[in-house]
């Protein structure tokens, strides 16, 4: 009996394989994809790598139809188009502004799909974003990684993946914000310009955040990157003298009423430049901490004002109100409810580095 129980185990072994494996040889592995156009319109770009005499090089590839998987197999390809090695997919801001799920449904329902693939909008038509970047060789998929996890790292973009946008769109109580990418001018090459603003409604609003209030937005979700830094103009009479910081460390506390936000944080940071210098002073350090205090509450204050005129709550306040506040939720639809609720910003910063020098 248990010579057949050993041979039967054997056997299973043996007939068991991988449902999901496909040969290399059977697919082309997608790396880079974009996707713009109007709903049962769509349009589709597809980067791929191939091996051509001893030496690999990227093709791009385009397809029509009325729906992603059908754009997806009207390219003209010998093998099957396929994205479970995804890394990064670009969405055109024209087709950013309508519903973006349905242009991303295909991509969560196949469990082999990479769920980990940076997501952006590029701002105009697919295109220009898929050619050979001077420079950089031919391996835009790589690049346009790299180019968000910097941006992420240096607290300039969020950074979100497929699978994060696919939560936050089907919250009720946040809304999506991505990677804003544009041509620079003078380069021709992809940059980040800022973040892309959505409402309740998945769609793009429009509304861009430039670089430095995409910072502020990562510090109001407090979620900052490796390194967090902001640049001031600081005067003293006639003087002036440029101000760097980096920010250390983030604490927020967030008092809501019915009728009401105040949102107080506390910012610790080190000095990175201030040639005018004299930071061993009590009063001058003092007068520089309040100085940054009063222009980053300021800039946060504006900042969230943006979010509100867009009806977008990127920065996430409608979750303890949805968890704590039932009332001020149920008031009505939260994208309206957060554009005209009053909101107190408050930020309080203690200078703990100031530079060798001192």
């Amino acid at each position: 009996m248990r010579v057949k129980g050993f041979i039967l185990l054997i056997c299973t072994l043996l007939l068991s394989g991988c449902w999901d494996e496909k040969q290399y040889r059977d697919v082309t592995n997608v790396s880079l994809a974009g996707l713009e156009g109007t709903p049962g319109n769509y349009k589709a770009q597809f980067a791929f790598p191939v091996y051509v005499d001893g030496a690999i090089s990227y093709t791009t590839v385009t397809g029509h139809g009325i729906s992603t998987r059908g754009a997806k197999n009207s390219t003209n390809t010998s093998q099957g188009l396929d994205t479970a090695e995804l890394e990064v997919l670009l969405l055109a801001d024209d087709a950013a502004k309508n519903d973006i799920y349905p242009y991303l449904d295909v991509l969560f329902r196949d469990p082999r799909n990479r769920l980990s693939a940076n997501m952006a909008v590029v701002e105009g038509e697919l295109a220009p974003y898929f050619e050979p970047i001077k420079g950089k060789g031919e391996d835009i998929s790589t690049f346009y990684t790299q180019l968000i996890d910097t941006a992420a790292r240096y607290t300039l973009v969020p950074k979100i993946d497929l699978q994060q946008t696919c939560t936050i769109l089907f919250a009720e109580d946040i809304t999506l914000a991505l990677p804003y990418i544009r041509m620079d001018e003078e380069s021709g090459m992809p940059t980040i310009a800022g973040t892309a603003l959505f409402n309740d409604q998945r769609e793009f609003t429009g509304e861009v955040l430039d670089r430095k209030e995409s910072a502020i937005l990562m510090l109001l979700q407090k979620k900052k990157g490796k390194f967090s830094r902001l640049d001031f103009l600081w005067k003293e009479g006639a003087q002036e003298s440029p101000l760097s910081i980096n920010i250390m460390a983030i604490k927020k506390d967030w008092k809501i009423s019915d009728n009401q936000i105040n949102a107080s944080y506390k910012l610790k940071v080190s000095v990175e430049e201030f040639p005018h210098d004299s930071l061993n002073k009590k009063k001058t350090k003092k007068d520089v901490e309040d100085f940054i205090s009063k222009e980053l509450t300021k800039n946060f204050t504006a900042v969230v004002k943006k979010l509100q005129e867009a009806k977008s709550d990127a920065v996430g306040f409608g979750q303890p109100v949805r968890a704590f506040h039932p009332k001020l939720w149920e008031r009505g639809d939260w994208g309206d409810t957060f554009s005209e609720i009053p909101i107190q910003v408050k930020v309080k910063v203690e200078m703990m580095r100031t530079g060798i020098l001192n």
